[in-house]
């Protein structure tokens, strides 16, 4: 024993196991989401929509618009970067029906459901999920209206709860909104 702590090249091999053990321990301040790698956006468009934000729209469906009907369509879309199953929760904000059609499917916030839907599928990597997200009103001409609808959009992937993005969607006709 005394001869190996004598040696150098000994000593420096020790030293280098001990450097190269240490250096493979798991780093413990990493988060689930850099663990995983699994990240979503919400995008409209060419635009990105930043996690937490209010992104505002007053996109109308003219198609409807002939019928008499104020259709606010914002076409919002999820991109995953990863396969998997996503969840997707859309809460009216101000109390107001609005329509999701997504994963083959469509729902819509009423009281029973305390004004939240929750919808869950598969979605594929770098493809674009359109969240058929619509809020439709229909029309009195005689009486001047403002149309406006706030939700609360989130997603997630099936066990990543703590990693979900979310963000504010303003439907309105109100100049002033925007």
């Amino acid at each position: 024993m005394k001869q190996i702590l004598q040696n150098p090249f000994a000593i420096l091999l020790g030293m280098a196991m001990a450097v190269t053990f240490t250096a493979c321990e798991p780093n413990n301040e990493t988060t689930e989401n850099e663990t995983t790698g699994k990240s979503l956006i919400f995008c409209c468009g060419q635009d990105t929509i930043t996690a937490g934000s209010i992104y505002t729209s007053s996109k109308l469906d003219e198609a409807y618009a002939e019928l008499g009907i104020t259709r606010f369509s914002p076409e919002i879309n999820l991109i995953g970067d990863t396969n998997g199953e996503v969840t997707i929760t859309v809460e009216s904000l101000n109390e107001t029906a609005i329509d999701v059609c997504v994963f083959g499917s469509c729902k819509r916030t009423i009281a029973a459901l305390n004004y939240t839907i929750t919808a869950s599928g598969n979605i594929s990597s770098a493809t674009p999920l359109p969240l058929d997200i619509h809020y439709s009103v229909p029309v009195d001409v005689n009486t001047p209206q403002v149309f406006h609808a706030e939700a609360l959009i989130t997603a997630y992937y099936e066990g990543e709860e703590d990693n979900a993005v979310s963000f504010t969607l303003v439907m309105t006709d109100d100049a002033e909104e925007e």
